[in-house]
């Protein structure tokens, strides 16, 4: 088979088929999937060119054409899917928070690691200085995706998640910038690099690659908020945003990975309010589902270019691989060591421990072996360098992804931070606790139906019973209490996305509600004072000499409306998340005490915003009686098309006739939204 299309479907299904099956295999594993990915491609590919696949097989016609592929199709292909899923998926607040830290790492321990790279480089082969910086650039960019994945599985640790995929987000674009502006001079094209020129450079990419992320997310966000749960509309502008946004930022020569970056965050951010809430949640499924295939095809054609590539022959490369891998591992020591007293005292700080783990977490991947590979397919470079270059990249993944990757598990363990915080574990054990109760409430419901009335209580338990119980007086009540509020703020902020979700309330009162939520988690959690929604519940009083100015009157008096349809909405979406607070009280405490005082706190909200209604109620009538009128159309519109929905999946209605009535429903919608409030 020569057909190149069909070789590459073919490769396709067989990367899927492995990934499936590893995952099923895999499922108790110590070992990253990733890196077993890695050594299934390095084996697939040694096998072909050992020629033990045949010569002119099927099989062997698919592997040398995988091992053969652009380089530039690597990078344009999988990096916006991945950099996409991964910005998108991040928590924008904690992103913005920790932001300082990310941008020092990003730029200033890259910058660090590359200069002692090329350093070590030039001390090692005796490269020229242009080479060697060339290479520090496309060795330091960090692309930490099997210790994210082992991070989310086993530590629950957000903050240091953030942090290193951050980093590894973000120092990607800088490495790659960095790349171009010494391409030149490592060729000789360039006699000169100045250190004013390459600044003024590198900031004009970046803040190019942000402008042009910026613009595309808000164009397609702003389309996208003119519609109405239609998904395969709007997952296909989000595929949309993310490759055209790449496309435009590399062919304008400034950062794609910065412009994928921006536009993924504007759709965690701005999005959250223009996407159709009902497709919110499959729109990450399906993003996550995009990484995975990403990942699966990644690694495998990784490990395939690694030996298709690479000769192994030279006795004292392997020496300087070895003692290259030690050097970076040192150099990422010292570029954090010296950014700590920085990074201790911005964003949410850092430990020992969590830079730990940063250091070992430095691992390189396919954009440090996809620059490789452009500069091994550049004849303006020697052969005997080209090959060097090559060696010393794919050695350097392979050994970052196997040693780095596979142990990472073992140090999160030994720093112990592979399991939640004292405090943290507490408030989960007090869910548990919930969890079982609810479940043998359930069980004693299912003993007395007729059809289960042979079993017996006590030959059933919940899987949360379970489960040891640590002890509690190691634990400071004030960690005890902190636990607790952050707690009863994650359980408000769901909230008002689920009022959001079922209409409750609007677009611009989710986000003024949800932002609230997310600055009293900052540091220490604050229930009240909410001082973020001080002025959404006082009532603007315009001087009434300008009231009555003929056209700045009317325009005031719209502005007047507005601005009260919207803090009416907050109010009463404030409200409603603070009773969903209080029923989880009990449950959730640490003690009684502690409880009360919670509740003290949600009821001065509660009267706070009961204060404000009240005022409009009497001094705004009419306008309070538009408001519910329009809320109850909305809450009705939502609750009708839920209904339909079930009456499609229990088989009363057939698709089409559901979807009909749907779209009658949809339309009012949208006339609703065009509405003046």
């Amino acid at each position: 088979m020569h057909d190149s299309g069909l070789s590459i479907l073919l490769f396709v299904i067989f990367s899927l088929l492995t990934g499936a099956l590893l995952k099923a295999v895999m499922r108790d594993s110590r070992l990253p999937y990733t890196v077993v990915l890695l050594l299934i491609g390095i084996a697939a590919g040694g096998l072909n060119q050992l020629e033990l696949l045949g010569t002119d097989s099927v099989i062997s016609g698919i592997f040398t054409q995988v091992g053969h592929i652009d380089p530039h199709l690597i990078l344009y292909l999988f990096l916006p899917t991945l950099i996409f899923e991964s910005a998108y998926s991040m928590e924008p607040h904690l992103f913005f928070r920790i932001a300082p830290q990310i941008a020092l790492l990003a730029i200033v321990g890259l910058i660090i690691s590359m200069i002692l790279s090329a350093l070590a480089i030039h001390w090692l082969l005796s490269w020229g200085m242009g080479m060697a910086f060339l290479f520090g650039a496309l060795i330091s960019a960090t692309d930490p995706v099997a210790v994210v994945a082992l991070l989310k599985e086993k530590s629950s640790r957000k903050r240091l998640e953030t942090l290193i995929e951050g980093e590894s987000l973000l120092n990607d674009g800088t490495a790659i910038v960095f790349f171009s502006l010494f391409y030149g001079f490592a060729l000789g094209s360039t006699t000169q690099v100045e250190a004013l020129p390459v600044i003024g450079e590198f900031i004009w990419v970046v803040s190019a690659g942000l402008i042009i992320g910026v613009g595309v997310g808000w164009i397609v966000l702003w389309i996208i908020g003119k519609l109405i749960n239609q998904p395969l509309i709007e997952i296909s502008l989000s595929i949309i945003a993310a490759y055209l946004t790449f496309i435009i930022a590399e062919f304008l020569h400034v950062s794609g990975v910065v412009s994928l970056v921006a536009v993924a965050l504007m759709f965690s951010t701005l999005g959250r309010i223009r996407i159709s809430p009902e497709i919110s949640h499959f729109l990450h499924q399906f993003w996550e589902m995009m990484s995975y295939i990403a990942n699966t095809l990644i690694f495998l054609i990784v490990g395939i270019i690694i030996v298709t590539y690479t000769n192994f022959d030279s006795a004292q490369l392997w020496v300087t691989l070895f003692v290259l891998y030690i050097l970076l591992i040192l150099i990422r020591t010292i570029s954090v060591w010296i950014l700590m007293p920085i990074l201790e005292r911005i964003g949410v700080g850092i430990n020992r421990k969590k830079a730990i783990v940063l250091v070992w977490g430095g691992l390189r991947g396919a954009v440090s072996l996809s620059l490789a590979l452009s500069l091994a397919q550049d004849n303006a470079i020697p052969e005997l360098l080209r090959e060097q270059i090559l060696f010393l990249t794919a050695g350097i993944v392979f050994l970052t992804i196997v040693i780095n990757g596979s142990t990472m598990e073992w140090l999160l363990h030994r720093l112990k931070l592979d399991t939640l915080p004292p405090a943290k574990e507490a408030s989960v054990q007090k869910a548990r606790k919930s969890l079982d109760e609810q479940m043998n409430a359930f069980l004693k419901t299912l003993i007395n139906s007729p059809f289960f009335n042979l079993l017996k209580l006590e030959t059933f338990k919940s899987s949360a019973a379970d489960i040891q119980h640590d002890d509690k007086t190691t634990i400071k009540a004030e960690e005890m209490t902190t636990a607790f509020m952050r707690r009863l703020l994650e359980i408000e902020r769901s909230d008002y996305w689920r009022q959001f979700e079922d209409g409750y309330i609007g677009r611009q009162a989710t986000s003024v509600l949800s932002r609230s939520v997310e600055q009293a988690l900052d540091n220490n959690p604050v229930i009240t004072p909410r001082d973020s929604l001080e002025e959404s519940f006082k009532v603007p009083t315009p001087p009434k000499w300008l009231q009555s100015l003929p056209v700045i009157g009317s325009s005031m008096e719209e502005w007047l409306f507005t601005h009260l349809s919207l803090n009416y909405d907050i109010a009463r979406g404030f409200v409603t998340a603070q009773e969903e607070m209080r029923n989880h009280i009990k449950d959730l405490q640490p003690d009684a005490k502690t409880g009360d005082r919670i509740e003290m706190m949600i009821d001065k909200n509660c009267a706070q915003a009961f204060s404000f209604t009240r005022y409009i109620n009497n001094e705004y009538h009419d306008l309070i009686s538009n408001l519910q009128s329009k809320s109850a159309r909305r809450l009705l519109l939502n609750h009708e098309r839920s209904l339909i929905w079930k009456m499609e999946h229990d088989g009363i209605l057939e698709t089409a006739e559901a979807q009909h009535l749907i779209d009658n429903i949809e339309t009012q919608m949208l006339k609703m939204r065009g509405e003046k409030r």
